[in-house]
């Protein structure tokens, strides 16, 4: 406490004392009104050597004819190196040219001037005086000499660039970014609002963009956040190249950015998005290895995208989540449906979390049929929301909740709980299952909490993980995310958890990932199972599928069956497993006992 208090009561004791010697100087000012004597025996002269002054007297021309011993202290001259000199041996080049010539004009006629000088040491340092050069009138009343009365400040100016320099280190502090050296978010949103303001009066218009990294998490969470850090720096760097007076460009927290561009047409501001993006898609080193890094923006334009500062950022984000929606790595310019959809998501998101709350979420199982005989049927668990107006809803009226990563965690949680209960049950009906599968997101494994909960829930509960299978889409085995996830899906497959590869053929999974991850069972999308009967191409699809599966030592499972005539075909291609409703849709725990005994039953024999 004592620290941050000195430097204020520093300055105010040398304000105090300057505005003592200023009292004195007016005083001996007012003393030189009269002529000066010729001798030093004066009562003005004894007044200023008498004092703590720095005292010097020179001709009209700047000449030195007199200095006191303060002066000579101070200056680190003698007074015979002083005497005779021109003044403009104490010269520092502090102070321009126009600040002297004011400063003669005033003196030259007769008036007293004040003000602070810094001049320079014999040794060529500076130091600052508060100087009054007080003209001396001859008896015709015209000035013949100027007597300069100084007093040194040099504590306190050092005092001053001290506060000056702090004030502008908090100024930086409170309004850049330390990482990335752009303007942080307050200071973006007073851009942001005197644009709005000056645009406003001028009728003008400018265009305000969100700028978003893609699967920035995924690289905090796979090779940690120094390696986050240094990417949002190389970010910083790339649009610092674009800046120029134009262009204004901030951090506004994470890893998204913002940027608000005047005077340019749409075209002209679409084009230097464009840019921007693709200078960000050149590869950067993250980790040890060069990576090409995507960035999602969205557009909107001011008045016309919203007349105020929260309506203008609203619609900007509306179209940087409408960019991230359609795929990613994209510029897109908001349009007014934005807000009917913004409305709709948001009013399903709060259905959705009311719903959790009211225990309206239940999980219904379907089948997966063994085409051997002898083996058991595995379940899988499909989510159902019991919608207390709209009735049974499946994840096709309500999947778009899944796009926000808390509700998705949320609803993972929960499946995970209520399978387990589920098995419960199931085990002391002692239903003859072999395995349930769980079908998993990406956000199930961004952190350790959704596997650490199930191997939690195995020990609770004594079903053991050889119980599960689980279940992923092709699509995350891309992107960033994917180290993450087959890190996740190597610790549950060590368990002895059965990984399986849904929807294959719909997405982008190669023979790599077949080789490389820990899959042990595919299942064959039911767009290609539909038209197996009609289509030759389908049916060399699906067979190729299965030899490729069986090469590799998986087995495979095909959905959407519906048809003997689909079964007869997947039999023959010798398809391991069947799912569909042929055999059953999916149904809730408790009508499974019943489901399983009426179920159609294969004729193994006669399929093989």
């Amino acid at each position: 406490m004592t620290e941050k208090k000195a430097a204020p009561e520093k300055k105010h004791a040398l304000d105090q004392q300057t505005s003592s010697f200023t009292d004195a100087v007016e005083e001996i000012a007012r003393k030189l009104q009269k002529p000066l004597q010729p001798d030093l025996e004066d009562d003005f002269i004894r007044y200023a050597l008498d004092s703590a002054a720095i005292v010097a007297h020179t001709d009209v021309r700047g000449i030195i004819t007199y200095v006191n011993r303060k002066f000579c202290e101070i200056s680190g001259y003698t007074a015979r190196e002083l005497i005779g000199a021109n003044h403009r041996i104490l010269h520092s080049g502090v102070h321009s040219k126009d600040f002297f010539r004011d400063m003669y004009r005033e003196i030259a006629h007769g008036k007293i001037w004040h003000g602070e000088i810094c001049n320079r040491r014999k040794d060529g340092s500076h130091y600052w005086v508060d100087t009054t050069i007080v003209p001396h009138l001859s008896p015709a009343g015209k000035v013949d000499s100027y007597t300069a009365i100084r007093f040194d400040i040099s504590d306190r100016k050092k005092l001053e660039s001290a506060l000056r320099t702090s004030k502008e280190h908090l100024d930086r502090l409170a309004n850049l970014d330390p990482l990335t050296g752009l303007p942080n978010r307050r200071r973006f949103q007073e851009y942001l609002e005197m644009q709005v303001q000056d645009h406003e009066r001028s009728n003008g218009i400018f265009h305000l963009a969100l700028l978003d990294v893609d699967s920035f998490k995924e690289v905090n969470d796979t090779f940690g956040h120094h390696a986050g850090d240094v990417l949002l720096q190389n970010i910083g760097k790339r649009l610092r190249s674009f800046e120029d007076s134009q262009l204004f460009m901030s951090r506004m927290g994470g890893d998204e950015f913002s940027l608000i561009l005047v005077g340019a047409t749409d075209c002209e501001a679409d084009e230097l998005f464009e840019e921007i993006l693709e200078a960000i898609r050149q590869p950067m080193v993250i980790g040890t290895t060069p990576r090409r890094i995507s960035s999602s923006l969205g557009i909107a334009r001011f008045p016309r995208d919203g007349k105020d500062v929260g309506n203008l950022f609203k619609a900007a984000d509306l179209a940087l989540y409408k960019a991230k929606a359609l795929g990613r790595d994209r510029v897109e310019v908001f349009q007014p449906q934005l807000r009917e959809v913004a409305r709709r998501k948001s009013a399903l998101y709060e259905e959705i979390e009311g719903g959790l709350e009211h225990g309206e979420f239940e999980l219904h199982y379907q089948p997966i049929i063994p085409l051997l005989s002898g083996q058991a049927i595995s379940l899988e668990a499909l989510m159902r929301w019991r919608h207390p107006e709209r009735g049974l809803l499946t994840p096709a009226y309500f999947g778009e909740g899944f796009e926000d990563p808390a509700i998705r965690a949320a609803l993972g949680m929960f499946m995970l709980e209520r399978i387990f209960a589920d098995a419960q049950s199931l085990r002391q009906a002692e239903a003859p299952l072999h395995r349930i599968a769980m079908n998993l997101t990406n956000s199930d494994f961004r952190s350790d909490i959704f596997l650490d909960r199930f191997f939690e829930l195995c020990a609770e509960t004594g079903i053991g993980p050889e119980s599960f299978s689980a279940e992923m889409t092709e699509g995350m085995l891309l992107g960033l995310a994917q180290k993450r996830v087959e890190q996740g899906l190597k610790r549950l497959h060590m368990a002895g958890v059965e990984v399986a590869l849904d929807d294959f053929g719909t997405g982008f999974a190669s023979l790599t990932h077949l080789r490389r991850l820990p899959i042990d069972r595919l299942k064959i999308d039911r767009s290609f199972v539909a038209n197996i009967a009609a289509s030759p191409e389908d049916r060399a699809i699906v067979r190729g599928v299965i030899q490729i599966a069986h090469s590799l030592g998986k087995t495979v499972t095909a959905e959407g069956v519906e048809t003997i005539e689909q079964i007869d075909l997947l039999s023959d291609m010798k398809c391991d497993h069947l799912q569909g409703w042929y055999f059953s849709p999916a149904c809730e725990v408790r009508e499974l006992p019943e489901v399983l005994a009426m179920m159609p039953k294969l004729d193994a024999e006669k399929l093989h």
